[in-house]
């Protein structure tokens, strides 16, 4: 079972502090890298968050945002005390006046003076809260977890039936490959006989071009290794854990070894054949940048 890298998960958890909402989203990424967004910025409890979220995701970008909406009708009292702005105003005042300076003095600072402006404000209390998000972060997750299966499904069965097509473009090479040589003494045997007219051929010489011709065009060697990456391909398509990487590597020597194949071949159809399979191959090495 392969997992999709892509996903997202929401969950809320109520608090005495209010509804917590964790929102997940996953992308495709080389490593595993995560953003995360909370209410009042960076938090003290980030990397265990981190470390939960790195548990059941082992590969990829991961965007985290949580938010904390407070219980309406619970906000927090705010009362500005006048006896205090107006003794600040009123020593102030004072001081310009001992110190010659003029201007006059704005409301929006004297309310940020000390004791003008109070609240009872509901403290936090971290480690309730991460409990909470903890809660949410799981519920998220497991959301998540199944958006990745549903599309890791999708991408097993596309993949496979690749594998399977290139599969088949390997047997029509091999065969035509042992058909290709003889075709070629044919052809040779023909072309020289036309130049020699009614002289004999020299089967020994004739013999020795078509060795040369075999070992030249020889690709058993790409073919066998093809076969064999394949089965490496089908055997990572059933583990179930972190195989992209592996993947990605599989399809890469894949490649190369088509490659190979089309430099060494100057048959027609086989040459047709590899770029079915070269074709086949491209779509994989998209479709395994999804696998996590």
């Amino acid at each position: 079972m392969i997992y999709s890298m892509t996903g997202f998960g929401k969950a809320v958890c109520k608090s005495k502090y209010g509804i917590v909402t964790v929102e997940i989203r996953a992308l495709n990424h080389k490593f595993f890298e995560l953003s995360a967004k909370f209410p009042n910025g960076p938090t003290e409890f980030e990397d265990k968050l981190k470390k939960i979220i790195h548990k059941s995701i082992r590969r990829g970008k991961v965007y985290l945002n949580i938010e904390l909406n407070g219980q309406k009708g619970k906000g927090p009292k705010v009362a500005i005390d006048g006896e205090m702005a107006r003794h600040y105003n009123q020593q102030i005042k004072k001081v310009k006046k001992a110190l010659g300076l003029k201007g006059d003095i704005r409301l929006d600072q004297l309310i940020m003076l000390p004791g003008v402006i109070s609240s009872d404000a509901l403290k936090v209390d971290s480690q309730r809260l991460l409990s909470c998000v903890r809660s949410a972060l799981k519920k998220a997750l497991e959301e998540l977890i199944k958006d990745k299966e549903k599309e890791g499904r999708a991408l097993h069965k596309d993949l496979s039936r690749r594998i399977k097509n290139i599969n088949t473009g390997v047997r029509h090479i091999r065969e035509r490959s042992a058909v290709s040589i003889v075709r070629y003494k044919d052809h040779l045997m023909k072309t020289i006989k036309e130049l020699a007219g009614t002289k004999n051929v020299d089967k020994g010489r004739l013999a020795q071009e078509v060795a040369l011709f075999a070992k030249n065009c020889d690709i058993s060697e790409e073919l066998t290794r093809l076969k064999s990456h394949l089965s490496g391909f089908n055997d990572c398509l059933r583990l179930d854990v972190e195989v992209g990487k592996k993947l990605d590597f599989i399809a890469q020597e894949l490649h190369r070894e088509a490659n190979t194949i089309a430099s060494k071949s100057s048959d027609f159809k086989i040459s047709k054949s590899v770029i079915h399979i070269k074709s086949e191959i491209e779509k994989i090495r998209e479709q395994v940048k999804n696998v996590e």
